[in-house]
């Protein structure tokens, strides 16, 4: 509900829920150790075992299916789940589970396909947050984690690299185009890492999406190149026997773009979050010239210009601020609704944007804000949500502000 005293996370959705009779009997928090990759979270704390006894629970007791709520990269976890709940040598539940017990899905501000900034993270131990800091904040953040040792801390940490970018090239753009691309824009945001000296030692040209990933890991240790391509998948599967053959490969369970939705038609899908905030969609790096570090590059802040979109390096691009919109809406715009292998049972997808207006006068932005945190506090997201878990979702409607749709229709991933 809180994750300090004063900062909410939860508790306006929690008190807003108990106006309509939700209390301890009848509703569970399933919070998860996003530091470990997703079969330990199993392996170690039993989560997903647990999980799925609680909603068999609630089922039984309550007799009616069960509304789960997911933010950010809770919604990974979902989708994770019920791969593991419904796969023979897991939860061995069936391929019905899913139908019999969850009524409706709520997907708020769902990482889906990743988000550019946790390459940065464990590429250079950089964010947008970090290279925007003046030379008087860095001196005295580098005093207590230095890039090196904050690129340590990110690798340690599986659940991380989860949220690396997934679709490659196809969804996230190539070296001369990119679908979120906008008219006029002189520089293509598919040149995810842009290298201004042509004559680095570490790379030759500009990277995409794809190009990052493989970088990343050629300069990795080994141990960290394990861990990441042993536990995830950033690929696209394109056709329905590749989709079904990865119903048995947990590493692709949490990338949707390489596995299915449960066979599960009577359940509803709806996809809330927030849009119109400034988020990082690319950087510009240079070669790491202090001899006393063992990272290779890292993000040039000298570079703030109109014309190239950068902010101290950072390139922006459309968001709730943290979460690029591709990521949020692409899977709820299109992939699920109009490529049949992704969601063969035919699924509702109801998606719904909310536009940033913040109050100047909130910290927190106020009851209009679609930050991809505070958004859990904005009053019409709440409103959505009593809909659904009252029983009234159906009278919900599609509500676009961006122009996903269309940036959708050019991703080059394609029905079979």
């Amino acid at each position: 509900d809180f994750f300090i005293t004063g900062y909410w996370i939860w508790n306006k959705i929690l008190e807003n829920l108990a106006t309509i009779g939700y209390d301890p009997t009848n509703a569970l928090s399933a919070a998860y150790d996003w530091r470990l990759s997703y079969l330990n979270l199993e392996t170690r704390d039993q989560y997903f075992t647990r999980l799925k006894q609680h909603i068999e629970l609630m089922v039984k007791v309550k007799n009616e299916k069960v509304t789960l709520i997911s933010h950010s990269m809770g919604s990974q976890v979902v989708l994770y789940f019920f791969k593991w709940v419904e796969n023979e040598k897991y939860g061995n539940s069936g391929k019905d589970w899913v139908n019999r017990h969850i009524a409706s899905w709520i997907n708020i501000s769902g990482c889906m396909l990743g988000a550019v900034k946790g390459l940065t993270a464990v590429l250079s131990g950089e964010m947008r947050d970090t290279a925007q800091l003046n030379a008087f904040a860095v001196y005295g953040l580098e005093r207590f984690l230095s890039r090196e040792e904050r690129v340590d801390i990110f690798r340690a940490m599986p659940g991380i690299s989860s949220m690396l970018p997934k679709g490659g090239d196809l969804v996230w753009g190539n070296a001369t185009w990119a679908p979120d691309d906008q008219p006029g824009q002189l520089e293509t945001y598919g040149n995810l890492l842009r290298f201004r000296e042509s004559n680095s030692t570490w790379t030759k040209s500009n990277l995409t999406v794809e190009g990052s990933l493989t970088y990343l890991l050629d300069q990795a240790e080994d141990w960290y190149r394990h861990q990441v391509t042993s536990s995830y998948s950033h690929g696209v599967a394109h056709t329905r026997a590749e989709v079904e053959a990865n119903e048995n490969d947990p590493r692709k369970w949490l990338n949707p773009l390489e596995v299915r939705l449960p066979l599960a038609p009577d359940m509803k899908i709806y996809c809330f979050y927030g849009v119109g905030k400034p988020t990082e969609r690319g950087y510009f790096y240079q070669e790491e010239r202090d001899p006393h570090t063992r990272l290779n590059v890292s993000i040039d802040t000298t570079v703030t210009d109109f014309v190239s979109g950068a902010d101290h390096g950072v390139v922006m691009g459309e968001g709730d601020g943290t979460v690029p919109l591709l990521s949020m809406g692409y899977m709820c715009s299109r992939g699920w609704r109009s490529i049949r292998r992704y969601n063969p049972a035919g699924i509702k997808i109801t998606t719904y944007e909310m536009l940033h207006e913040p109050d100047r006068f909130s910290a927190r932005g106020g009851p209009n804000t679609a930050d991809h945190v505070d958004i859990l506090g904005r009053s019409s997201l709440n409103d959505l949500l009593l809909r659904v878990a009252g029983g009234h979702g159906d009278e919900i409607e599609d509500h676009y502000v961006s122009r996903i749709r269309e940036y959708s229709e050019r991703v080059k991933i394609y029905d079979d």
